[in-house]
């Protein structure tokens, strides 16, 4: 059996991304590098006019260098960018642009062999003279090129300072771990049950387009880690009231989606009416067709007897629940962790990605076989 250690990290890759330099700050490190730099002593007599002509190649190659070194830095950041998760795709392409990233990149690599071919030219022009003025005039001459090049990227570089900034307060979903998406109307408890099913303190960050902040919690289960996720302004409201940016915000969520949890509230509290919550449930039951669904009733505590009775039977819900009572979740945490460890020796998804070899005797003895599927 393999640790959960051993499993390949696959969350957000964004985060990997470290600091990008303006390129204002390109610029004043390499030139600060080459105003630092002083004429070197040489073991064998060489003429002054040498000692400068080297002093100024040099000059011209340390600027090269630093600049080149900081824009390869900047390219080699995003090796992954060809082989983007679907759901990272979409996010990259509800914040920012993944095609205008890709050609950035390739702008920025066309600058870096640019800045080296301005090198090799202006250092062959040093030889091409002996005075010290004419040497001082072709440093100068490259000096001026290639910042007027570099800063043709001022734009691209700003751009992606801004994009990768947004992209990093993405919650960092590992696309490896089984995920648990909880949906339902608006203040029926999602936040709560992310809180209460997580072994750990849950994660808030930002989501696109969304008005409030993100809940991501984990579970343990010892094989693997369920993700479970509330989506606050997404599956909270019908879906006819969107915009095409909010709708593709709620495709992403359908690449991670294994387990829906769809929270019903029949209660004085409810937001909206039972009517609007079912035609809700039916919204993302025909966005999610390929995700298991769990109905659940919550706020038992405020409902009589009869009511509980009423709301299973014409809800079909699988589980009564409230939050204020914590055995009552029991029996909806034992069926998710137990649809995820018979998914993870039975769906290829997880043997394949998650590289699991999972031993029989970890998983708990069940009454009846499962055989949900993804």
């Amino acid at each position: 059996m393999v640790c959960l250690s051993e499993q390949r990290y696959k969350g957000n890759p964004f985060r990997r991304v470290s600091y990008i330099p303006p390129i204002d700050v390109i610029l004043s490190v390499a030139f600060k590098q080459t105003k630092n730099l002083r004429i070197k002593s040489s073991k064998r007599r060489i003429s002054r006019e040498e000692k400068i002509a080297n002093f100024e190649r040099e000059r011209i190659s340390t600027l090269a260098m630093v600049i080149t070194e900081k824009l390869e830095r900047i390219i080699n950041q995003f090796p992954w960018i060809e082989s983007l998760h679907p759901f990272y795709g979409e996010i990259c392409d509800l914040m920012g642009n993944i095609d205008k990233i890709r050609r950035i990149l390739g702008r920025l690599g066309g600058i870096e062999n640019q800045i080296k071919e301005l090198e090799r030219d202006h250092i062959a022009r040093l030889k091409e003279t002996k005075h010290p003025n004419d040497m001082a005039e072709i440093r100068n001459q490259s000096n001026g090129r290639m910042a007027s090049l570099l800063k043709k990227a001022k734009g691209d570089v700003n751009y992606l300072i801004r994009v990768i900034k947004k992209l990093k307060t993405v919650p960092d979903f590992n696309v490896n771990y089984p995920t648990v998406v909880i949906a339902g109307a608006p203040n029926v408890g999602k936040s709560s049950l992310v809180i209460e099913i997580s072994t750990g303190k849950p994660e808030v960050g930002e989501y696109p387009f969304t008005t409030k902040k993100i809940i991501f919690g984990h579970r343990d289960i010892g094989m693997t880690n369920i993700q479970v996720v509330d989506t606050p302004g997404l599956l909270d409201r019908p879906f006819r009231d969107r915009n095409l940016i909010e709708r593709q915000s709620i495709i992403s969520i359908r690449h991670i989606s294994d387990i829906i949890i769809f929270m019903f509230d029949i209660s004085k509290d409810a937001t909206i009416s039972l009517e609007e919550q079912f035609n809700l449930f039916e919204d993302i039951e025909k966005e999610f067709p390929n995700v298991l669904i769990i109905r659940v009733l919550n706020k038992i505590d405020l409902l009589s007897e009869e009511e509980i009775i009423e709301g299973k039977q014409t809800l079909k819900t699988q589980f009564q629940i409230t939050i204020k009572d914590v055995n009552s979740l029991q029996g909806l945490i034992e069926e998710i962790e137990a649809i995820v460890k018979n998914s993870v020796l039975q769906t290829e998804k997880f043997k394949e990605i998650l590289k699991l070899t999972v031993s029989k005797e970890f998983l708990q003895p069940v009454e009846e076989e499962i055989n949900y599927e993804f």
